[in-house]
């Protein structure tokens, strides 16, 4: 069964021979972005690693345009699982939650205050390193990655290759 997928915020659509990955990011109180908000405060599977390749590949490509690397957050890696099984488990594709949920609710339900954060989605990747060359060769993605915003991440994958990235900066 093909997930459904819903426009959102204008955020970048990429279809690559089938693969489907869409981003969009929203902001915390005094802090702009992409697609601007303002912050407010299923179970396929478990958190599976911090998916070092990714982690790897992502901060390397960050090094160009001279940003700080990114660190590995368990609290947006359960933000990100938690929405990656849920697309799983319910045949969806969206960043809005089967429960209505935004990705902005996912991280603060896990105890994470931002004051900017940002969410990847990607369907249908076989490897990390599949997964970031469509993110980087989109540019609602690659705006997500590049962006000096962030300074922690999480990544998720659910059966089916539902794919979740948060990318987070935490209030101070």
């Amino acid at each position: 069964m093909k997930p459904r997928m819903k426009a959102l915020n204008a955020a970048a659509v990429l279809a690559l021979i089938g693969l489907t990955a869409c981003g969009s990011s929203i902001s915390g109180p005094g802090i702009s972005g992409p697609n601007p908000v303002r912050g407010s405060g299923g179970s396929a599977t478990t958190v599976v690693g911090t998916f070092p390749a990714f982690q790897s590949d992502m901060n390397n490509a960050r090094k160009g345009p001279g940003l700080n690397p990114l660190s590995y957050n368990a609290k947006l890696a359960a933000a990100a699982q938690a929405h990656a099984n849920d697309m799983s488990t319910n045949g969806f594709f969206d960043h809005v939650g089967s429960d209505g949920s935004t990705f902005g609710q996912r991280i603060r339900a896990q105890g994470y205050n931002y004051a900017w954060a940002g969410e990847n989605i990607a369907w249908g990747y076989a490897s990390e390193a599949a997964l970031f060359a469509a993110w980087m060769n989109s540019p609602g993605h690659r705006a997500n990655i590049l962006s000096a915003e962030p300074t922690e991440f999480g990544l998720a994958l659910a059966p089916g290759n539902y794919w979740v990235l948060e990318l987070a900066r935490p209030l101070p």
